[in-house]
């Protein structure tokens, strides 16, 4: 027998209950579960994130933005980044950059986020965000923050997963902030997203190596070419932008800003995907700082390498055996970069495929474009260099979220190294 009841009391709805005849007592009939207002409002687009390498088709991408951001603090990884006393001087003199300066980076990053919706790529953008404001924590301190120009530095996708990086310096400590917005939005609407942060450093002076060479003399040399940098192995550190995409393999440039820790922790997050993480070291680069200026792949088989930054002989050889072309980056058009920009003039090579026939370069690259169109690419060129003072150009303004295609392997004497060590 089934006998209407209600729990008025309880705000509940009215709903049959089952007479229990051994129990003598009613008991609730199965029902189904109320569905919250957070589930309700869940989306299906799934494959919305899904991101394994940089050369297929751009479909979603988020571009950084200039505004409100701040000249950097000194800290040990900052100074350590400029080793210059003119611009440290120059820099120290802290505060918001340049209303003119802003103002200019925005308008060009405009132009760039016009040509890619041009190009039908959804483009997101971080939230506004104060960074001049002074970040405490029980372990360190500094009087402001960095900027939200360049979210390549702490978003990495692998797939269907977006990895926030630990950051390497302290003023970038909270510069996950200004994507929350933008992630959580991610999550709702693609039941498949894994949204992933690193464990978040600590950053306390034992992180930090206090006798490091603050110049580019012989010590510096010395060091880089063991492999030995500013950053201890006190905790695992790394920035998403010293990671380069090739599908089933990952390759994570050693340097300044992501330790041996911190590629160990990276290693495993691979293994648990079913991916492989190899380590390159440049030796000759005196100030190891992101890959995107010094080795970029730009379509299966095919990348770019920096002359004046040589990989380990060691670290090549999987590449030859595995049929990638490595070919030179052009010298850049000029040395002369930004009065506050900390980059290098090796941004020439910091471009964005759109596709694996199609890149955004610098327009005034020439050599870099002919490079490229020497190999058969096709060049969107747009004035970016007012962008540089912010922390670089295209690829470290931008961050992946959805391009065409799945997890391949293109290192296929791996594959078959695998299976005969499985069998």
């Amino acid at each position: 027998i089934i006998v209407g009841a209600s729990d008025e009391a309880c705000g509940t709805e009215v709903y049959p209950r089952l007479w229990n005849r051994k129990a003598r007592m009613c008991e609730p009939a199965i029902k189904k579960p109320r569905v919250s207002d957070f589930k309700s409002s869940l989306g299906n687009e799934s494959g919305l994130v899904n991101s394994w390498n940089e050369w297929d088709r751009l479909e979603e991408i988020i571009v950084g933005t200039a505004s409100l951001a701040v000249i950097p603090p000194k800290e040990p990884a900052f100074e350590m980044k400029v080793k210059n006393e003119g611009k440290l001087g120059l820099l120290g003199q802290g505060g918001y950059r340049t209303k003119m300066s802003i103002d200019k980076a925005n308008k060009q990053l405009a132009h760039f986020v016009e040509l890619l919706e041009g190009e039908g790529v959804v483009v997101r953008r971080p939230d506004e965000m104060d960074f001049n404001v002074p970040v405490q924590t029980p372990d360190f301190s500094v009087p402001r923050m960095n900027t939200s120009a360049c979210p390549r530095d702490l978003l990495l996708t692998l797939g269907n997963e977006v990895i926030e990086a630990t950051m390497s310096w302290r003023s970038r400590f909270f510069e996950y902030r200004p994507y929350r917005t933008v992630l959580k939005d991610y999550m709702r609407r693609d039941p498949c997203m894994l949204w992933t942060c690193a464990p978040k450093p600590l950053m306390t002076d034992k992180l930090y190596r206090a006798d490091y060479p603050q110049d580019y003399g012989a010590e510096n040399a010395r060091l880089c070419r063991d492999h030995t940098y500013l950053t201890s192995e006190e905790e695992p550190v790394f920035d998403a932008a010293d990671i380069m995409r090739f599908g089933k393999d990952v390759f994570c440039h050693m340097g300044f800003t992501t330790n041996e820790f911190g590629f160990e922790w990276l290693r495993r997050k691979c293994a648990a995907k079913g991916m492989r993480a190899h380590q390159l070291h440049f030796p000759d680069d005196m100030c190891p700082f992101h890959c995107d200026a010094t080795f970029v792949p730009l379509r299966p088989y095919f990348a770019i390498e920096n002359p004046s930054r040589p990989m380990e002989p060691y670290e090549r050889t999987i590449f030859a055996e595995n049929d990638w072309k490595l070919v030179k980056a052009a010298q850049p058009n000029s040395m002369e970069m930004p009065p506050l920009s900390q980059c290098s003039p090796w941004l020439c090579m910091n471009v964005l495929s759109l596709d694996s026939k199609t890149i955004f370069v610098e327009e005034s690259e020439k050599g870099m474009i002919e490079v490229l169109n020497e190999h058969g690419f096709d060049t969107i060129t747009l004035p970016f260099r007012d962008v540089f003072e912010f922390g670089g150009s295209f690829h470290c303004v931008t961050t992946d979220i959805r391009r065409q295609g799945g997890m391949e392997s293109y290192f296929k004497q791996l594959d078959a190294q695998e299976a005969s060590s499985s069998k």
